[in-house]
Formats: C-alpha cells, structure tokens, sequence
C-alpha cells in the first residue's frame, strides 16, 4: 500500500505539481494540507515503542522531525497525524514580516533529483498574532517552536514569549535568506553572549539550529558555545546558500538531495568530535528511507526534513518507519 501510495504521489508531483508555477502550485498544496483529513487515515502512521526516541529530554514516538516551513496552526494539526514524531512551526519573529517579493522559491533539478531554491524572507505573522494562534494547538505530538532574530534582546522576547507554546525551542541562527539571521555564524563571539541569554530565558529544551556553509566555525566555536550555555541540542542544519538569478534576491537556500552528502559529512564530523555531549537533528536532502536511515546510523538522535515532504509526498515518513522497523 505505501509503496503504491509512494508511486502514484510521484507521478501527480511530476505530471502536475512540477508543472505548476511555483506560487499556485505552493498555494494547491497548502489548501489540501489544511481541507483533507489526511491525518485520520492510519496509513501514515505506525505507532510502534520501539521507535521511541528522546530529543533534549523530551520523548518523540519515532525519530522523523518534519522542520520548519509552516506557521498555519491548521496545517500543523494536519501535519502532527502523518507519522512525524515531532513537528517544527516556522521561524517567528517579532513583528510580522511580509517576506520577500517573488519570485521567492524555485524548484532545482539535478542528477540527485529534484530540490528547492527559497527566498521566503522569513515571512509570518509575528510573536503576537502566531501565539495567539498557537496556543489552542493539541499537541498529538511534540511541538517544535522555532524562533529567528537580529538581535539578543529579540530572541529572548520570542523565546518568553512562545516557550509556553512548545515542547521544544528552536533558534535559527542559520537562514541564508535574511542577512542579519545568517550573519550570526560570521560573529561567535556575540552569539556565544546570545545562546547564554536564551538559555537563562526559559527551561525548555532548546535546539541551535546550524548553517551547513560555517561547517569549521561550527565545529570550533559555535557548538563548543553552545554546551558552555547548556544547550544539548544542536539541528544541523539548514538550506545551503547558493547564488539564483530567477528569485527576486538573486540568491537563496538550496535544499533538497544535493545537499545530503554534507549533511552526511557534517554529522559523522560532529559526532565524532562531540560524542554523547550533543543530541542531534540531521536535517538536509532526506527523501529515501535510504537517507533517513543512514543519518540515524551514523549516530543522529532525529532526523528532518521538509523539502521530501513536498517531492515525495506525506506517505514518506511512512515509509522510512517500516525501514527502521523492519531493522528492528
């Protein structure tokens, strides 16, 4: 069944979504994410303890984190019943930010197949109206509250503000859409200030969300940063910057399974210089069980992914759990 779930998904991707401009096909997509029940069909679940696993203290029924792209309360209800054992909100900000103009994504084909260049531009409601929104939202699993900023102060704004919300808390300090964002990994000395500031803001579980292009500052400055402030959890990573003259800032994140091999690379690097000290969310080009599963062999605590989510249809997750159970 999920096999032919998986093929027919493949076949509506290529003959009608990839066909789409990307803004209908965008919009097509979120409306039958927040209009069909797909969550209510068992087929996209397996509910199995043997998949069990424990992210900064907090239990995830299975190790698949769907990451970061939606801030609609409807679609992550949605989301929270297609097999992830944890699901990541968009990175919120302050104040609500329109994102930037389109063209703002692009799809990207390759011989590694097919991906996705975005400029999004961190659009999203802001702290007030997303909280607001948010608060209502049954968790049928973890809930991963992902925040951005450009400065200290605003990250601790939103981290008091949203912590409640979330049995997790991400910082993006890692979007290669957004200058002042992405430009944190070029500053360690004020973000290492940062991560002690966000620390002593609240008791949840925070996550760092890294960037796959300071792989070196990574590895020397910002990690070590991250568990002197008591922080355990590390996502690694994000979408790569690359340059893309047909999005409206002529650059933007890649993502997709071009970028699998150094997500590969970056946790086997990660692993074996940090050991048990780090719990982390291997995140970037998972769009086979093959991937997910070689991630989670290689010592990831989670795995995300979202772009997969898009190219290879909601029964992904499905597919990667029988994997792991079949291993079992």
């Amino acid at each position: 069944m999920t096999r032919a779930l998986a093929t027919l998904y493949r076949l509506v991707y290529a003959g009608i979504l990839s066909r789409l401009p990307e803004p209908t096909a965008v919009a097509l997509g979120q409306q039958a994410l927040r209009v069909l029940p797909l969550d209510r069909l068992p087929v996209f679940r397996v509910d199995d303890e043997r998949l069990a696993v424990t992210l900064g203290g907090v239990r995830l029924p299975n190790p698949l984190i769907l990451a970061a792209m939606y801030y609609d309360t409807r679609i992550l209800r949605r989301a929270m019943g297609l097999g992830f054992g944890a699901v990541t909100a968009k990175s919120i900000t302050t104040a609500p930010r329109p994102g930037h103009p389109q063209p703002n994504l692009v799809r990207r084909s390759s011989a590694a197949g097919p991906g996705l260049v975005n400029c999004n531009g961190f659009a999203n409601p802001g702290l007030v109206r997303f909280r607001e929104a948010v608060r209502d939202l049954p968790h049928r699993v973890p809930l991963i509250v992902s925040v951005a900023g450009e400065s200290a102060e605003d990250y601790v704004t939103l981290v008091r503000g949203l912590a409640a919300y979330g049995d997790l808390v991400e910082f993006n300090v890692s979007s290669p859409n957004t200058k002042l964002v992405y430009g944190w990994s070029t500053r360690p000395r004020e973000l290492r200030a940062m991560l002690e500031a966000v620390r002593a803001a609240t008791d949840k579980p925070l996550i760092l969300k890294l960037s796959p292009d300071f792989a070196e500052t990574n590895e020397r400055d910002i990690i070590p940063a991250a568990l002197e402030a008591g922080i355990r959890v590390v996502n690694y990573g994000n979408a790569r910057r690359i340059e893309e003259p047909r999005l409206s800032q002529g650059a933007g994140g890649l993502s997709g399974p071009e970028i699998f091999p150094a997500t590969l690379e970056h946790l086997r690097a990660t692993r074996k210089r940090f050991g048990d000290s780090l719990d982390i969310i291997a995140t970037g080009g998972v769009d086979t069980p093959e991937k997910a599963l070689a991630l989670l062999d290689e010592g990831a605590t989670a795995v995300g992914y979202f772009t997969g989510f898009i190219t290879r249809g909601p029964i992904l997750a499905r597919r990667i759990l029988d994997a792991l159970l079949a291993r079992v």
